[in-house]
């Protein structure tokens, strides 16, 4: 508009002129200011339209950036619902855990005194039993008790020690062994060689072969045996220790079970 406005005003300056110059010198004066005048409003158009450009420029920045941010606020607001999701799941999954938390601390109150008592039940069955082993064995059970004071230790590994050396002596039972021990019999300090078969046999045989015996249950000593069974212990002795076959019947002494007493109600 402008343009055309300044356009408009040089062609009518330009027939003014025609006219003025045919009047003579004297309105040469008045031309040249009216081209000045048009020329001026030129360069303001100019400036006018290089600011309206700026500004348009400007505008649409301000529009793109305006349409990123509200990309940006929807995006977030997808985001934000997607963690309140999250957010609700594990309020739900804590409470479980809360709940089971709750359960593991009953169990652990109940199971801690049940494991105490199955320890003093196999010391107390170690003591009465075939001296197998029996300083080894009660070791254990001092290790077993000192576990189970330890507050730094999972009851969950407390129970599996506790299992671990119930599975142990259940394999006492099943097992027939060969092992050197120190023995005391009359008063007298022996090395020996021991023999175990179960639960059913314990008897001993001197390093030089002279001397057998055996656990006698009903007295809980040492008893000595006379020299028809020095044969078959020592053979049997090799047997256990895996230094001869086991293709011969061996006569060995038994610990001959003993039957339990039941008292007669008055």
């Amino acid at each position: 508009m402008i343009k055309h406005q300044v356009r408009t005003i040089v062609l009518s300056a330009v027939a003014a002129t025609s006219l003025i110059w045919g009047a003579g010198s004297a309105g040469a004066t008045d031309l040249k200011a009216i081209l000045d005048v048009g020329i001026q409003s030129n360069k303001v158009a100019q400036e006018s339209q290089g600011n309206i450009n700026k500004i348009v420029d400007q505008t649409d920045k301000i529009t793109g950036d305006y349409k990123t941010v509200l990309r940006t606020i929807e995006g977030l607001r997808v985001y934000n619902a997607q963690l309140q999701r999250q957010i609700d799941l594990q309020n739900v999954e804590m409470d479980k855990l809360a709940k089971s938390i709750k359960g593991v601390t009953y169990v652990k109150r109940q199971i801690t005194p049940l494991m105490m008592k199955m320890v003093d039940a196999l010391g107390e069955f170690i003591d009465n039993d075939l001296p197998i082993k029996r300083e080894e064995r009660q070791a254990g059970i001092e290790r077993l008790r000192d576990l189970m004071e330890n507050p730094n230790v999972d009851a969950s590994e407390k129970f599996r020690s506790v299992f671990e050396l119930y599975q142990i002596e259940s394999e006492y039972g099943r097992a027939v062994q060969a092992y050197t021990n120190k023995i005391t019999v009359d008063g007298n300090e022996l090395e020996v060689d021991m023999l175990h078969i179960g639960r059913i046999a314990l008897v001993y045989q001197t390093r030089d072969g002279k001397k057998s015996g055996m656990w006698d249950k009903e007295t809980d000593k040492w008893v000595e045996l006379d020299q028809s069974y020095t044969k078959s212990i020592k053979q049997a002795l090799a047997v256990a220790s895996k230094q001869a076959a086991a293709d011969t019947l061996l006569t060995l002494p038994m610990t001959a079970p003993i039957a339990g007493q039941k008292e007669t109600a008055k």
